[in-house]
């Protein structure tokens, strides 16, 4: 009974993945169809709902048949700051590594 056990355990420090928005696949569906074209994923964007937009900005980047201008576009219109909450630091720079954004898209 003298020895006992103290587990030690730190906070999480990112959010935790719930299960899919059932408007997630549509909007793949809806993404796809865009293609390359920012005006069209622009629109997309502003139709769905704002937490869906991480959600599918993160299932885009791990597609290979979504355009890469399209995930760039997304990430662009999420922010970093809102990416990061609900992402998470790590997914945040996964995607900021894979698709950096151009001088491009700096001033869009």
């Amino acid at each position: 009974m003298g020895n006992v056990v103290r587990l030690q355990s730190a906070p999480r420090t990112a959010t935790t993945e719930g299960e899919t928005p059932d408007v997630l696949v549509p909007a793949l569906a809806r993404l796809r169809a865009c293609g390359s074209d920012p005006i069209d994923v622009l629109r997309l964007a502003d139709e769905l709902p704002d937490m869906v937009l991480p959600c599918l900005t993160w299932a885009a980047s791990r597609r290979r048949d979504i355009p890469p201008t399209a995930v760039r576009v997304l990430i662009k219109c999420c922010g970093d700051l809102f990416l990061e909450r609900c992402l998470g630091r790590k997914r945040l720079r996964q995607l900021k590594a894979r698709y950096p954004v151009s001088e491009a898209f700096q001033t869009f």
